[in-house]
């Protein structure tokens, strides 16, 4: 038996579920017959109208429909090919249960039957903070690098030039709004805009590697013609 973590937000496309996007439920995975007889209950008592998403584990595709249990809380499924599925149950939007099963190949009067105990979920995690506030958050560090003008290249740990990196520039702000200048690296992973003088703040993405972000200080007297900027592979932002 696996436990595993189900994020709602990849099943469920009905509008109530939508405010549990991100949630995950912790759910088992069972041994399973093609034909399932699936149980919604809520402190035991059998819950009519609730909505379950059946995915397909190995493309994380929707199976048909929503399904709807009736008068006695029952959802069957039928012919369900072998491979493994993931059901999730949902009440409301604080009230869920999910379960996994792995399907085998069976005869068409086998039947398995299984129980979704609804439970409350925890709350959504709050949403990630934007790049202009993680580029406003990135200006209270002291500035890492000082060059006479904006520009450099991009490139891995190895020295390999990173093609087409993307650039959002922060100006800070002098009683106005914050303004965001979003350029791209070019083949070789060189960047160039023209800035005036003064104190800013960049991030550098490319799909693959982790975002990075360095303040600049750009002036006359500075000592670097340009910056050499360096990303680290991570999946994380």
């Amino acid at each position: 038996m696996r436990v595993l973590a189900l994020p709602l937000c990849c099943l469920l496309v009905a509008p109530k579920a939508m405010l549990a996007c991100s949630v995950a439920i912790q759910t088992e995975t069972l041994p399973s017959f093609p034909n399932v007889r699936l149980t919604v209950l809520k402190e035991g008592t059998p819950q009519r109208k609730v909505r379950l998403v059946v995915a397909a584990q190995i493309n994380g595709q929707q199976v048909g429909p929503a399904f709807t249990t009736d008068a006695r809380g029952i959802v069957e499924l039928r012919n369900l090919a072998p491979g493994m599925y993931c059901i999730t149950a949902i009440a409301d939007p604080r009230l869920g249960a999910g379960l996994c099963l792995l399907v085998s190949n069976g005869h068409d009067r086998n039947r398995s039957e299984f129980s979704l105990k609804l439970a409350t979920l925890p709350p959504p995690p709050p949403p990630p903070p934007t790049l202009e506030e993680q580029l406003k958050e990135a200006t209270k560090s002291a500035p890492q690098v000082r060059v006479r003008e904006f520009k450099g290249t991009v490139s891995d740990m190895s020295g390999a030039y990173i093609s087409h990196a993307g650039l959002v520039v922060y100006v800070h702000p002098a009683e106005q709004e914050s303004n965001l200048i979003r350029l791209e690296a070019d083949e070789q992973g060189q960047f160039s805009v023209p800035l005036n003088p003064g104190s800013y703040t960049a991030a550098f993405q490319s799909p693959g590697f982790r975002t990075r972000y360095v303040g600049f200080t750009i002036g006359p007297d500075a000592s670097q013609d340009s910056a050499s900027i360096v990303l680290q592979v991570g999946s994380c932002p």
